[in-house]
């Protein structure tokens, strides 16, 4: 009775865990509602890219997917995956080498007092020869061919365990992947919006020099007249000089994105890639679904309990350690002296055996590995929570922005129209001599930099939405 009460907690014991990111404890407090009300986007259909309606854009993603550098390395590290999971499943399977040998063998025999004649007077004088200083020695040649077999008999899961290990990795490292090549596509769109808006921007602070200039000349040429003072001129220069300082930063700010964009594609980074549209006002589309299903939407959640389940076959992989190891042996093969004798059957070799291998002192080696994996199991449970905390604050961050970004566009919008408007007031009573200079400029300043937040918004809106389609999981 007692025998087979120790084999079934052996085998109980070389049973992996089940995992579910719904046992945690974390998935508990998980509410059943957002904290921030969901972005409307029933108007808005199609794929993520194509919901911006924006033909350049998606020029540049197919671009991106025929010559990026990066995705070609996100596939060839993907394959390498795979080959190494192939790898590490080959233990499952017994294995086979063959191998060809040849030796040749020539032993002094002078020094064991022996002659020729030992060998008989009609011996091979391949075998035997005396040379010219009465040395005799003996010749011989092997050749052979083996082919050899081994399989490790699984009696306690832990080939099992080693290979569902290895599965588990290649699972992890495909989520892994395929979000780190979802991202790339993101990342590039915000960096399109990026370069699109500093267009505009570098547009706006051209605008801003031609105005600030042509209100220099205007008050130069009063000047002249005696009709305004050297203060109004010197003020008007000033501004004409900071105009051109930012618009040459815009400028830069601009070339370098568009060198960014450049590389990302592949291309030689020039700073030429032309970019004129519009920045979009539509969005991609997001089904808001529970919380819950955050869950099984995220990759690196996936990724993270794929980790908890390797480390949780290895920790019984490691249980397997402490018990006897069965190995089945075999071989085939031949042995001769002739080398043209190594294909006849008359010459076969062949073997069978069962290796029988028990660690008995190992130097505490194999109690300090089942350690580890037990502590790299709860390393691995910790790290999924971690991924999943940072998933929900994720998304409750950005649905946040989301309406916080709805705010401030309005709020900059209405200032932009404002500020022209008093800026247009100002110049008409300027021109009356009802104002001074000063008003003129500081609402010509208020309403340009007006019109740059209104870019910023715009952009901010669109980092919003796919940070949240990021932070979903994907494309959906």
């Amino acid at each position: 009775m007692k025998i087979y009460v120790i084999i079934i907690s052996i085998f109980l014991s070389s049973c992996a865990e089940k995992f579910s990111s719904n046992d945690l404890l974390i998935s508990k407090s998980i509410p059943s509602v957002w904290n921030h009300p969901f972005p409307d986007t029933s108007k808005v259909i199609g794929n993520w890219w194509e919901s911006f309606q924006d033909t350049s854009l998606n020029k540049i993603l197919s671009d991106f997917d025929k010559n990026s550098p990066d995705l070609k390395t996100v596939a060839s590290r993907l394959k390498i995956a795979k080959q190494v999971l192939r790898i590490n499943n080959a233990v499952r399977l017994p294995s086979a080498s063959l191998s060809l040998n040849g030796s040749s063998r020539q032993q002094n025999l002078t020094a064991f007092g022996l002659s020729g004649d030992f060998f008989g007077g009609g011996q091979d004088s391949s075998q035997s020869n005396t040379d010219n200083s009465g040395v005799t020695s003996f010749a011989s040649n092997n050749f052979g061919m083996n082919l050899s077999m081994q399989w490790e008999l699984d009696l306690w899961g832990k080939v099992f365990n080693r290979s569902k290990a290895a599965f588990k990795d290649y699972e992890s490292i495909s989520y892994d992947l395929s979000f780190l090549n979802f991202s790339l596509r993101v990342q590039l769109a915000k960096l399109y919006f990026s370069t699109l808006e500093a267009s505009k921007q570098f547009d706006l602070s051209k605008e801003t020099f031609d105005s600030v200039n042509e209100l220099a000349s205007m008050v130069s040429a009063r000047y002249d007249k005696g009709l305004r003072s050297s203060l109004d001129v010197r003020l008007t220069q000033s501004s004409v000089s900071s105009s051109r300082a930012t618009m040459e930063t815009r400028k830069q700010i601009y070339v370098n994105l568009v060198r960014r964009l450049e590389s990302m594609l592949g291309k030689y980074p020039s700073g030429t890639y032309n970019i004129t549209n519009d920045i979009s006002s539509n969005l991609p589309i997001i089904n808001s679904g529970l919380p819950s299903a955050i869950l099984t939407r995220r990759p690196d959640i996936k990724s993270a309990l794929s980790k908890v389940e390797a480390a949780s076959h290895r920790k019984s992989e490691s249980f397997s350690s402490f018990l006897p190891s069965f190995i089945l042996t075999s071989s085939l093969g031949t042995s001769s002296s002739e080398l043209s004798d190594i294909l006849n059957d008359d010459y076969q070799v062949w073997s069978q055996g069962l290796a029988i291998g028990l660690p008995v002192f190992q130097g505490g080696s194999v109690r300090a590995n089942k350690i580890i994996a037990q502590e790299n199991l709860e390393i691995a449970k910790q790290d999924l929570i971690k991924v999943i905390l940072n998933a929900f604050s994720e998304v409750e961050q950005t649905l946040f922005a989301e309406n916080s970004n709805d705010v401030l566009l309005d709020s900059y919008t209405d200032a932009a129209e404002q500020a022209e408007a008093a800026y247009k007031l100002s110049r008409e009573r300027y021109d009356s001599g009802l104002v001074s200079l000063i008003a003129v400029m500081d609402s010509q300043q208020r309403w340009f930099l007006a019109r740059s937040q209104v870019l910023t918004a715009k952009k901010s809106k669109i980092d919003t939405r796919l940070n949240l389609l990021l932070a979903f999981g994907g494309n959906f």
